[in-house]
C-alpha cells in the first residue's frame, strides 16, 4: 500500500485540521482515513495537483467540524487511480495510523514549539545528526507541544547554487530561462523531499500541527543581503520561492498580498509572522517592504482591541544579537564575504536601521494600546539558545507614569545545525554581554538574560528546540501574572533549561 512522499499536519484549530501530503511517480490519487476522538473512521479521497514540469504531486485534505480538542488518528495511501486506493476498512486498520492532537479548546493557552536552522549535514556524526529531532518527537508525544513554529532554513540549498556555480551551469541562468529553470526548480525540489523524508523529521511533521517561514539558506546563504543581485541569483530565489510555495507556505493560513507574512489568532494569542526574505535588499536597505508593512499596520490595528493576552512576533532573525557594526567594517576590509552576509543580516546591521526601527515602533506602540497584550519576539538563525529583553526610552510607549516599556525575546537555534565554535564562537562571545546595547540611536535598547543553569554562559552553545508555555504550573489555566515560562531542550542536558520570563 504506498504512502506519501511527504506527510504534514499544517495549521489547526480546536475543530479543523490540515493534512499536507506529497507524492512522486504519477501517484495523483489519495485516501485519507481518519477519526477524531472515538468516533467512527471517515474517510476523504482527493486528486493530486503536479505543478508544471514536476515530478512532484501535493495536496491537502482540510478537515472540519472535529471533535472539540481531540486526538485525531489517520492514515493516507496513495495509487495511480482512485480505484487502485485501498478501501476505508483495510486503511483505517493498517499498522501506519499516525496521531496528532487539535488545539486547545477556546480560553485555553497554547504550547508553542520553536524551531530553526535543520542543517543536519554539518554534523559529522551520523548517530547525532537528527537527534534533536527525535527528542523533539518525544516531548510532542508526551503531550508538551500544541503548535510548532518553523521560523527559518528549515532546508539549506546552499550546496544547490554551489554546484551551478563549480559547473558554470549559472552562466546564462536567469528566471526567465526556459531550459534551465525547470531543472533548478526540480533541485530545490529533491531537497525538501530528502530533507523531509528523514525518520526523526518525518514523524514530528505528521504529529503536531505546524507553521513556517522561510529564511536565507532556503534560497541561499546571505541572500537579499550582498550589493548586488545578478541574474542568476534571481533566478535561485524564484526557483526556492516556488519551491517553498509547494512545501512549507501551504501549511499556513492565508498570507499578506505581496510576501508570506500572516498574522493568525489562535487561543487569545496573536501571531505575526514577518517575511524577512522575499523584500530583503542590502542595497535597498529594506527587510520587510513597503506592502508588507502597510499589511502589518492594518493587521497590528485589527487586533488592538481583541482581547489579545500575548502577542508573538516571528522574524526570523532576532532583533537583538550580537553586536554588528564594527564586525561588518571589519569583515569588508578584510574580504571575508563569506561570513559578511550573516552580520549583514542582522537587524542591527548599518543599512538595516530605519526597519529595525520601524518594527520596534510598532511593537511598542501597540503594546501601549492593546494594554492586556505581552509582546514577545521569537527568532532563530543565530545557532544558539537565549532569551531577551528590549526597552523603549520614549514616553510616548509608556501604559502609563510608572510603566517601563519592554517587551522580551526567545532564540531557539539550531535543533539540528551545530553552533559556532572556535573563532566565529569568540567572535560572538566578545560582540554579546549582559550589558544593555544601544539598538537605534539610544532610543531603544536591549540585554541579553542568564539562563538558569546554562553551563555555556550566557548563550546556549548546544543545538537546542525550546517550549513557550503560559499557562500556571500544573493546570490548564492562564498563568493570572500573564508571565512566559520558556524551556530550551539542548543537546547533551538530561533535563530542559527553565526560565520564567516576568510580566510588566
Amino acid at each position: 500500500m504506498p504512502k506519501p512522499l511527504i506527510t504534514t499536519v499544517g495549521c489547526c484549530t480546536s475543530t479543523t485540521a490540515r493534512i499536507c501530503i506529497t507524492t512522486k511517480e504519477g501517484l495523483a490519487h489519495a485516501r485519507l482515513a481518519f477519526r477524531a476522538g472515538e468516533g467512527a473512521f471517515q474517510e476523504r479521497t482527493l486528486r493530486l495537483h503536479r505543478p508544471e514540469a514536476s515530478s512532484f504531486l501535493h495536496g491537502a485534505f482540510d478537515l472540519e467540524g472535529l471533535a472539540e480538542s481531540s486526538t485525531v488518528e489517520y492514515a493516507v495511501a496513495v495509487a495511480t487511480t482512485e480505484e487502485g486506493l485501498p478501501p476505508l476498512a483495510r486503511l483505517s486498520q493498517s499498522e501506519g495510523l499516525r496521531r496528532f492532537r487539535l488545539l486547545p479548546a477556546p480560553g485555553q493557552p497554547l504550547r508553542v514549539g520553536l524551531v530553526s536552522c535543520n542543517g543536519g549535514h554539518t554534523v559529522s556524526d551520523h548517530g547525532r545528526r537528527h537527534a534533536m529531532w527525535k527528542r523533539l518527537g518525544e516531548v510532542i508525544a508526551a503531550g508538551e507541544v500544541d503548535l510548532l513554529l518553523h521560523v527559518g532554513d528549515q532546508v539549506y540549498a546552499d550546496h544547490i547554487r554551489e554546484e551551478w556555480q563549480r559547473q558554470d551551469l549559472d552562466d546564462h541562468l536567469t528566471p526567465e530561462n526556459a531550459e534551465l529553470m525547470p531543472r533548478l526548480r526540480e533541485s530545490f525540489r529533491d531537497l525538501y523531499c530528502d530533507t523531509w523524508q528523514r525518520p526523526e523529521i518525518a514523524a514530528v511533521l505528521g504529529s503536531v500541527p505546524s507553521l513556517m517561514m522561510w529564511d536565507d539558506h532556503e534560497i541561499f546563504d546571505g541572500w537579499g543581503s550582498f550589493d548586488e543581485v545578478t541574474p542568476a541569483d534571481r533566478a535561485f530565489f524564484e526557483a526556492a520561492r516556488t519551491a517553498f510555495e509547494e512545501f512549507q507556505a501551504r501549511h499556513n493560513p492565508p498570507r499578506f498580498s505581496d510576501s508570506y507574512g500572516f498574522g493568525w489568532v489562535s487561543n487569545d494569542v496573536g501571531f505575526l509572522v514577518l517575511d524577512a526574505r522575499t523584500h530583503r535588499s542590502w542595497k535597498d536597505q529594506t527587510i520587510i517592504g513597503r506592502r508588507q508593512w502597510d499589511e502589518v499596520d492594518a493587521w497590528l490595528e485589527s487586533q488592538v482591541s481583541a482581547g489579545l493576552k500575548r502577542l508573538y512576533v516571528i522574524t526570523g532573525i532576532p532583533p537583538l544579537h550580537a553586536k554588528v557594526a564594527a564586525a561588518s567594517k571589519l569583515l569588508e576590509k578584510l574580504g571575508l564575504n563569506s561570513l559578511l552576509g550573516d552580520v549583514r543580516d542582522s537587524w542591527m546591521a548599518p543599512n538595516n536601521g530605519e526597519e529595525l526601527r520601524k518594527l520596534l515602533n510598532r511593537l511598542f506602540e501597540f503594546r501601549k494600546r492593546s494594554r492586556g497584550t505581552e509582546v514577545t519576539l521569537l527568532g532563530g538563525d543565530v545557532h544558539v539558545g537565549t532569551t531577551a529583553r528590549l526597552r523603549s526610552r520614549m514616553p510616548f510607549h509608556k501604559r502609563g507614569d510608572l510603566d517601563q516599556p519592554e517587551i522580551t525575546q526567545v532564540v531557539s537555534s539550531g535543533i539540528s545545525s551545530e553552533p559556532p565554535d572556535g573563532l566565529i564562537r569568540r567572535m560572538v562571545e566578545l560582540g554579546i554581554g549582559p550589558e544593555a546595547v544601544d539598538m537605534y540611536q539610544d532610543l531603544f535598547t536591549g540585554r541579553l538574560l542568564e539562563l538558569p543553569g546554562n553551563p555555556d554562559g550566557l548563550l546556549l552553545f548546544r543545538r537546542n528546540f525550546a517550549v513557550l508555555e503560559l499557562h500556571a504550573s500544573r493546570t490548564k489555566g492562564w498563568d493570572p501574572d500573564r508571565n512566559l515560562r520558556v524551556r530550551f531542550f539542548a543537546e547533551d542536558l538530561p533535563r530542559p533549561i527553565e526560565q520564567t520570563l516576568l510580566a510588566l
